[in-house]
């Protein structure tokens, strides 16, 4: 007797369940290479303060329709007190220099706004809701504190670190200080010693308008650790001295908020979903970079050009450019990239020309040939000397940048997105 062969089947046989699952499991994994082919993974590099998250600040700004107004809210807190600490910074500065302040003069009105200024508590303004929360502040007393300061001073190598690697083989399971300041978490709008916060920013903007001693103490900040953005603070403290005030785009790419942790930003571009990786700069983040270095479709390391006379925040013994050096050294030639193309943004470069004409570039690099005070001739250098470590003859592409202003970081990133996805198209044999 004759049977159909579809009524052999026997939905229920066993081996016939594991076949059709074999044949799920090989369908979905078709679909996940298809997904992968169509999916460029973009990993940030580079030194504390060198400016990658602002990077990816301005690919939020392109991409991802711009920023939240929990973000504006959280930057509002933590710009005002970046302002107040800035100019408390300067006022202090100006004494171990030895540079002579108005402000100094007993019985005049800026000696009463530094007086403000000084005994004004940045922190205890802060309100916590809005600004990241307590786990922020904590990261946060870091920053301000004196016995910070005191630790990072007395921990100091004077050594540029040997890269990522040695920053995981020498800081290992080290943890960051969670200190904390009295009266840190006694968050108000007004200090115990009575100021507004439009009090502090007037003083704030009279000090700086008014006083030389102060400005003169601004011109020479890369004999310390200030804020980049000081002067922009100061002259728009008193927006950020208004509780409600929610930060402009500019305010965001102006401010800094130290990244800690690997932060992933995802978005879709041309039927290419873009995954940003930003790995935060300082030696003590260094140690989680190897987390995210499998599977990388390119690296793009950001260094700033105009820091070649600053010390470290993490060890004011050692050069920024020293530690970048070394850095983009080790990352460009390690076997982790051994097939990753790299991006090298010669960022901030508007703070270079600025530099050059008051801080000589050969004091600090002897073998500098070109120019005095010549802008195009300091970034060919940097370029040389840059590519010049590239021991493993991988394909770099330089772009010169300034990562503050959108108009031209509009420009760079959608140049350099295309040829990403072009690559990425040739690689995966789509084009």
């Amino acid at each position: 007797m004759g049977c159909n062969a579809s009524s052999s089947i026997n939905e229920n046989d066993p081996e016939y369940l594991e076949k059709l699952q074999n044949s799920k499991v090989e369908q979905m994994l078709m679909q996940s290479q298809q997904t992968e082919k169509n999916q460029v993974k973009l990993l940030l590099l580079g030194a504390g303060e060198s400016g990658k998250s602002t990077v990816l600040k301005q690919m939020k700004l392109l991409h991802k329709g711009g920023f939240t107004s929990q973000e504006r809210m959280l930057y509002s807190n933590v710009i005002w007190a970046d302002t107040v600490g800035s100019m408390q910074t300067l006022i202090i500065q100006a004494r171990k220099l030895g540079i002579p302040l108005k402000c100094d003069l007993p019985g005049t009105e800026l000696n009463q706004f530094k007086k403000k200024v000084l005994a004004y508590k940045a922190l205890d303004s802060i309100d916590a809701s809005k600004a990241g929360g307590v786990s922020f502040l904590k990261n946060y007393v870091l920053k301000y504190s004196e016995n910070g300061a005191a630790k990072r001073k007395m921990m100091s190598t004077g050594k540029a670190n040997a890269g990522w690697e040695g920053a995981i083989e020498i800081e290992g399971d080290q943890e960051e200080s969670e200190e904390v300041i009295p009266g840190l978490y006694e968050l108000s709008g007004r200090n115990d010693i009575g100021f507004s916060k439009a009090e502090i920013a007037e003083a704030i903007q009279k000090l700086w308008q008014n006083d030389d001693g102060i400005q003169t103490c601004f011109q020479k900040n890369h004999l310390f650790q200030l804020e980049g953005s000081a002067a922009y603070y100061f002259e728009h403290a008193h927006l950020y001295a208004q509780d409600e005030y929610l930060c402009t785009d500019e305010d965001i790419l102006k401010g800094r908020i130290k990244t800690t942790g690997i932060t992933e930003t995802n978005f879709l571009l041309n039927d290419t979903k873009f995954k940003i990786l930003d790995a935060g700069g300082q030696r003590s983040e260094r140690k989680k970079w190897i987390h995210c270095f499998q599977d990388i479709t390119c690296a793009l390391f950001v260094l700033a050009v105009s820091e070649y006379d600053q010390m470290l925040f993490e060890d004011e013994r050692v050069n920024r450019m020293h530690e970048a050096i070394m850095l983009f050294e080790s990352l460009c030639n390690s076997k982790w990239f051994a097939n990753t193309p790299f991006i090298l943004f010669l960022n901030k470069v508007d703070l270079l020309e600025d530099k050059l004409r008051r801080s000589p570039l050969r004091k600090y690099f002897p073998d500098y040939k070109g120019k005095t005070n010549d802008l195009e001739d300091a970034l060919q250098y940097f370029e040389k000397l840059f590519l010049s470590l590239n021991r493993a003859n991988k394909p770099i592409y330089v772009h010169r940048t300034c990562a503050t202003d959108t108009e031209s970081m509009k420009f760079v990133l959608t140049a350099i997105t295309d040829m990403i996805i072009q690559q990425n198209l040739k690689k995966s044999g789509l084009m």
